[in-house]
């Protein structure tokens, strides 16, 4: 069986070489096709994986939720900020969670080598570099260690180091910092900056605020990234932890995460373009049956000689089946290769993922490419294959 499948595709091949002026131009309109095809589907998938990880970054992960602390006088005083950032360790204990991470931002002003700038400082835990997806260039990223530190660690974006005159590449290295007792603090790592980027950013653990001066102080939100399938039981749960823990604050809680807009962000224009894709293809399959039916009507001949030879009617059936899909298969594989060329030039990441990362091209895209190929050969082959093997002996003694 096997054998006779191979010989089948040589043969198609060869009948191929001999018309193949005849089917050239209805297989370049198959291999546009499904160029179209595959670029529609991989541009889709990567520019939803390029969008859910660009608002995982802003947002969290999928389920995502925000917790809010607020003390009974209104303001959170040092030993405030340690009351609730105890409960929180021991509700992220009594539920089992795995990330969480505190979140809040104040704006300093630094003097630098050149002169004084203004940076955003984001004071986080560790656990918020794998809930945000935080890719880190150069250095490394904060660890558990890193909180007994004398000089507190930081990582900054490129727009920091720039304003600062440091070089991501001699990392780590100092900075002066307003309120220290030692005056400096270490820059251990370096992260990417918004192409919409004007001020620097830079990153502190929460245990360590207090050392960036009188006007930072812990923060009283934090962000716990919760199993989707029981987010929202578990956050009201947690909740009503919290206020047991801490009688007398105001505690609210919701969902931060943009995991619902990222999923719809692209499906109307993906199924628009999915149906044009799917037009031309059906268009290109039309034109490739025409072809072969003329093909069909000037080989009766032929194929009244095979028969003669003791060719089966399945045997034709099967061969000229075999000669649209391997046609088609061949145009499909050119036109999969022209589009993953596409999707992965330099300048379409430029263009369509400014200022994210440029997600890898899905291998989805290249199966759906190569399948839809040979389904359309499939099809293309099925009326002529089924007038071939109507064909006698006497049929090619006429002809």
């Amino acid at each position: 069986m096997i054998s006779a499948f191979l010989a089948s595709i040589v043969e198609a091949w060869q009948e191929l070489r001999v018309h193949k002026v005849r089917v050239l131009m209805s297989l370049i309109g198959v291999g546009v096709a499904v160029c179209g095809l595959t670029l529609v589907v991989g541009f889709g998938n990567m520019m939803q994986k390029g969008l859910v990880d660009d608002f995982e970054r802003s947002g969290g992960r999928d389920s995502t939720y925000m917790f809010s602390v607020v003390s009974p006088s209104g303001e959170t005083s040092a030993a405030d900020a340690e009351k609730i950032s105890d409960a929180i360790e021991q509700a992220q204990s009594r539920f089992d969670i795995d990330y969480v991470s505190a979140t809040g931002q104040s704006e300093l002003r630094l003097q630098s080598p050149t002169g004084s700038i203004d940076a955003t400082l984001t004071i986080v835990d560790a656990d918020y570099e794998v809930m945000h997806r935080v890719r880190v260039e150069h250095g490394r990223w904060f660890t558990a260690a890193d909180a007994e530190n004398m000089a507190p660690a930081i990582v900054a974006d490129q727009v920091f180091l720039d304003q600062y005159g440091l070089d991501a590449g001699a990392l780590p290295a100092t900075v002066d910092l307003p309120g220290h007792q030692a005056g400096v603090a270490t820059v251990i790592g370096s992260v990417a900056s918004p192409s919409y980027a004007e001020m620097g950013t830079f990153y502190a653990l929460s245990a360590q605020a207090e050392k960036f001066g009188p006007t930072v102080s812990r923060p009283t939100e934090f962000e716990m990234w919760l199993p989707p399938d029981v987010a929202q039981q578990l956050s009201k749960q947690v909740t009503s932890d919290l206020k047991r823990q801490l009688p007398g604050y105001t505690i609210d809680s919701y969902r931060s995460d943009f995991a619902e807009d990222a999923a719809g962000a692209l499906g109307p224009v993906q199924n628009v373009l999915l149906a044009i894709s799917i037009l031309i293809l059906f268009m290109g399959m039309l034109g490739l049956i025409n072809i072969s039916m003329v093909t069909i009507q000037q080989r009766i001949r032929e194929i009244g000689i095979r028969r003669s030879f003791g060719a089966t009617s399945r045997r034709i059936f099967f061969s000229v089946m075999m000669e649209s899909v391997v046609a088609t298969t061949v145009a499909g594989a050119i036109g999969v290769l022209i589009a993953v060329l596409v999707l992965k030039a330099p300048i379409v990441g430029q263009v369509l993922f400014d200022g994210m990362v440029t997600p890898q091209v899905p291998f989805s895209a290249v199966i759906v490419g190569m399948l839809v190929s040979i389904g359309i050969g499939a099809l293309a082959g099925l009326v002529p294959a089924l007038v071939a093997m109507r064909v006698r002996i006497i049929d090619a003694i006429r002809a």
